[in-house]
C-alpha cells in the first residue's frame, strides 16, 4: 500500500497551530517571523479540551504533562496520562489525543533522529539508550523530586532554544540525553522489563505484523499464520497479556489509517477502500461507522478543516 509521507515537525506544528498562543512566556513563539520547525523544537501546549487527529510522524516526541489528564494513543495503544507525566514517542508512530479535563498545560520538544545522533554520545551509547525507549513506550508518572528535575531540564531547554547563545545546540543535545536517562531509570525503578516470557514476545510479534500488513489482512488467524500458531493460542496469549482482544488491535490500527487517508490525503472514499482491501465501499463504511459513530464522508467533512496542516508551509 502506498502511504502518505510522514509529517516532518514542521508539518506537524502547523497542523496542531491553534494549540499554542503568540508570546508565550515558555518556550519558543510558534507566531513570531524568525520561528523555525527544523531540528528540534519547544513548545507549550495550553490550550484545554483540545483533541488530535491521527497523524504519522518522522521524529521523536518527548512530552512532560504539567496538569490536566489526556487520552493519548500510539499505534494499537491508549494511554491515560496524569499529571507529571513524561512519555516519548518514537519516529514512525502514529500518534492522536483527546483532553479529558479542562485543566490542560503540556511541555512539548520534538526533535529529529538526526540532530539527536550528529556530535552526541557514542554511538553505541546512544542507539542502546534510543532502542530501549522503543521498545518501553510507556509513559511515567515522575514522583515530586523527578518531577521538578525534569521541569528544571526543560526550562533550560527553554532558555537555550529563545538566546541561540555559541553552541546552544549542544546543550540542548545534552539536555535532551538527561531527560532520556531519567526516563529510562524511572522506566527500571517500576518494573518494566527488558526480558520478557514467551506470551509477551507474541504479543509483541504481533503488533508489529500488524504494523506490517494491516492493510491487506484483517482476521486473527491471519495472523496466527504468520506467528505459526492457532488462532485460538493468538487470541488467548493476547487477551491474558495485553487485556484486550487480538482483533481490536487489527481493527483499532486499520480504523487508525482511514482517520489519517480522510483528514490529510487526496483519496477518495473509493480509492480508500480499495488500497485497505475492503471488497467495496459499502463494507468501509459500516466498519468505519460502527467503531466512530459516523460515515467516512460525514468525519472526512468533520475533521478535514480541523487542525488541518498548511499545505504550502508542508511543500517547502
Amino acid at each position: 500500500m502506498e502511504t502518505l509521507p510522514l509529517f516532518t515537525i514542521d508539518q506537524t506544528v502547523n497542523t496542531y497551530k491553534y494549540l499554542f498562543e503568540p508570546n508565550p512566556v515558555f518556550g519558543m513563539d510558534f507566531f513570531s517571523n524568525n520561528f523555525e520547525a527544523k531540528e528540534i523544537v519547544l513548545l507549550d501546549d495550553i490550550k484545554a479540551g483540545s483533541q488530535g487527529i491521527p497523524i504519522h510522524f518522522g521524529y521523536y516526541a518527548l512530552f512532560l504533562r504539567i496538569h490536566g489528564e489526556t487520552q493519548r494513543t500510539i499505534n494499537q495503544f491508549n494511554y491515560l496520562i496524569k499529571p507529571h507525566s513524561l512519555q516519548l514517542v518514537n519516529p514512525g508512530a502514529i500518534y492522536s489525543f483527546k483532553d479529558v479535563t479542562n485543566a490542560s498545560r503540556t511541555f512539548v520538544l520534538l526533535f529529529n533522529k538526526a540532530f539527536i545522533e550528529e556530535d552526541n554520545l557514542s554511538e553505541h551509547i546512544q542507539e542502546s539508550l534510543m532502542e530501549f525507549h522503543r521498545k518501553c513506550q510507556q509513559d511515567i508518572v515522575l514522583n515530586k523530586t523527578q518531577y521538578a528535575h525534569a521541569v528544571a531540564i526543560y526550562e533550560q531547554l527553554s532558555t537555550e532554544l529563545r538566546a541561540k547563545n555559541d553552541d546552544y545546540q549542544i546543550v540542548c543535545k545534552m539536555l535532551i540525553n538527561q531527560l532520556l536517562v531519567l526516563l529510562k531509570r524511572e522506566k527500571l525503578s517500576f518494573g518494566l522489563k527488558q526480558n520478557h516470557t514467551r506470551a509477551e514476545e507474541i504479543c509483541a510479534e504481533f503488533l508489529v505484523l500488524i504494523e506490517e500488513h494491516y492493510w491487506q489482512k484483517k482476521s486473527v488467524k491471519a495472523y496466527a499464520l504468520l506467528l505459526g500458531v492457532t488462532p485460538k493460542h493468538l487470541s488467548e496469549t493476547v487477551k491474558g497479556t495485553l487485556r484486550h482482544t487480538a482483533l481490536s488491535y487489527i481493527h483499532i490500527r486499520i480504523i487508525k489509517e482511514i482517520q489519517y487517508l480522510l483528514c490529510f490525503g487526496e483519496m477518495s472514499i473509493k480509492q480508500i477502500a480499495y488500497a485497505l482491501h475492503f471488497d467495496t465501499v459499502s463494507q468501509l463504511g459500516r466498519f468505519f461507522k460502527r467503531h466512530e459513530g459516523l460515515s467516512p464522508k460525514a468525519y472526512r467533512l468533520k475533521h478535514r478543516g480541523v487542525a488541518l496542516y498548511d499545505k504550502q508551509n508542508a511543500s517547502k
